[in-house]
């Protein structure tokens, strides 16, 4: 039961750090016109070029907030931390691939290295946030 319970946890995790992704996005574009612009530019074109300074910048936070949720979720479900450090080695890993090979010259590098530096820090809030309230 309990490897039921941590598949389940970092499935969970994965989802919820990929919709809350997501759902903060299509709220920005729907309140900044022109990171919906950039973002219609990048999936007619695949290019990442439409995205300025500032949009990267507000990727990086929503980056810190889905990372910190999927920790939480991971945490809420798992019950142990366990599960939490295994899912950020995913996703640090996932996110290493991604943004320091595979998408490194379609980003500036302070973009890149950032995105992979505050992947396990972040889910390791969300573990203690999860932590913090299945104490209280």
């Amino acid at each position: 039961m309990k490897l039921l319970r941590s598949i389940v946890a970092i499935v969970a995790g994965w989802v919820v750090w990929a919709a809350v992704f997501y759902l903060i996005m299509i709220v920005e574009a729907l309140l900044w016109p022109e990171m919906a612009e950039a973002a219609r530019g990048f999936f007619a074109t695949g290019s990442y070029a439409g995205f300025d300074t500032a949009m990267l910048t507000s990727f990086q936070v929503v980056w810190l907030v889905a990372n910190a949720a999927a920790g939480l979720v991971t945490g809420l479900i798992a019950r142990r931390a366990a599960e939490v450090a295994v899912f950020a080695v995913l996703l640090v890993a996932y996110f290493a691939y991604n943004h320091l090979w595979a998408l490194w010259d379609d980003f500036p590098a302070w973009y890149n290295v950032l995105v992979v530096l505050l992947v396990v820090p972040m889910v390791l809030v969300g573990g203690a946030l999860a932590r913090w309230a299945r104490n209280r």
